[in-house]
């Protein structure tokens, strides 16, 4: 198999912490508002993307002279409030990626995901076609407000309240703002899709921990910053070989090392082929046998003329223990979630299913400096295309894992 193997590299910005003192972290009773100014969240951003393209990493390696747009979208949860800033990136006025940074301490560590080649979604569109949905089923009531919000991560869309004028009842309508498609209003399940707070997801570590997560990566920005500043660099600019290699010289940093694996990317062919996707996607790798993803489902006794949700865990593992090729390797669902399975797994050319609420995506490599791990995922999601990004393991994100295993 081939791998595209990252030479060990110097993560210059991004490890800046190892030799400094940190200051004391702000204590939370003492802060009263733990929201992210749009300008803090930029800072951050800006310095995310400098430590990738400063460490060659993986997806990178043409960032340079990119910079980063400073107005960013903001991106809510279904419970109202903002959940993310999500920044643009661009080089020569093409769009390459996007960033999102949260936008509330009480969410943790600032980074959440680097998109790369995004597809662009239809902000207008799903907010017109949203209010038009809740007139037309609601021609009474009263809309209060539209949104662009993170319905179920990381599928985005435009969510219309309104307000039934004679019971005073308030009704959600969500419209894809990939698809346009309406989004039922219903929880997602292992099987179904539908909505879930990834707020509240992010809150059950505790606003206490989480605080002291912002902190640390906070202190990690503005010690990239200030090194930046004391070689003449503005990290906010669009970053250019010269001021890489002038953040590069003479710092003694710990190496970064990350290999990705060259699976090919299969975008799911509607909404609830995502675990179909994953598998096509694992089996082309490991045996390079394709299946088409009606195959995979009818295979596990599912009707592809009649749609009733997407694969379960057990599917999945069935299914990749069933495929020819694969009888003798062997498949378990493992629900420890560690950044050493993530580096043994890859190490070993294993790409392995990377499951969030309601949704399969694959994790085809990794980037390793000090205590953080990177994920690189292949998400099938937009339907019909799917998508790359990295992502910090142990982010809170995931809730299973399927391997891929000889026996």
């Amino acid at each position: 198999m081939n791998r595209n193997k990252i030479g060990v590299g110097i993560l210059v910005l991004a490890t800046l912490l190892i030799g400094m003192v940190l200051m004391p972290a702000v204590s939370a009773q003492a802060e009263k508002d733990y929201s992210v100014t749009a300008e803090e969240a930029f800072k951050h951003a800006s310095a995310n993307m400098i430590s990738f393209i400063a460490a060659d990493a993986p997806g990178f390696e043409n960032w340079t002279g990119a910079s980063v747009d400073p107005k960013p979208v903001e991106l809510y949860d279904i419970n109202g409030q903002k959940l993310f800033y999500q920044f643009s990136v661009y080089k020569e006025k093409k769009l390459i990626g996007t960033i999102d940074i949260y936008a509330n301490k009480t969410l943790g560590n600032s980074f959440n995901d680097i998109a790369f080649d995004p597809e662009t979604y239809k902000v207008a569109e799903a907010i017109k076609k949203s209010k038009e949905i809740a007139k037309n089923e609601y021609p009474d009531g009263e809309i209060k407000s539209t949104k662009m919000v993170v319905y179920s991560y990381p599928s985005i869309g435009a969510m219309t309240i309104i307000k039934d004028k004679v019971t005073g009842v308030k009704h959600r309508i969500f419209v894809d703002a990939y698809t346009l498609e309406e989004v039922e209003d219903k929880p997602a399940t292992e099987t179904e899709p539908g909505v879930w707070s990834m707020y509240e997801m992010k809150l059950e570590n505790g606003v206490e921990e989480n605080l002291k997560e912002w902190e640390k990566s906070d202190q990690l920005i503005k010690s990239i910053e200030q090194a930046a500043a004391n070689k003449g660099v503005n990290i906010n600019a669009a970053v250019t070989e010269e001021n890489i290699e002038k953040l590069s010289a003479d710092v003694v940093t710990p190496k970064a090392s990350g290999i990705t694996l060259p699976v090919t990317k299969r975008g799911q062919e509607n909404d609830v082929y995502c675990g179909c996707a994953c598998c096509q996607m694992i089996g082309e790798y490991i045996c390079d046998i394709y299946q088409t993803q009606d195959y995979i489902y009818e295979f596990e006794g599912h009707d592809p003329d009649n749609l009733k949700g997407g694969l379960s865990i057990p599917d999945a593992v069935d299914y990749c223990k069933s495929w020819s090729g694969l009888a003798q390797r062997g498949t378990d669902d493992d629900y420890t979630l560690s950044s050493m399975g993530v580096i043994g797994e890859i190490n070993n050319n294993r790409p392995f299913m990377s499951l969030i609420k309601g949704h399969f995506r694959l994790c085809y490599g990794y980037l390793s400096s000090g205590s953080l791990v990177y994920m690189y995922i292949i998400d099938p999601k937009p339907v019909g295309s799917g998508s790359y990004i990295i992502e910090r393991c142990g982010a809170n994100n995931e809730v299973a894992r399927v391997y891929v295993r000889p026996s």
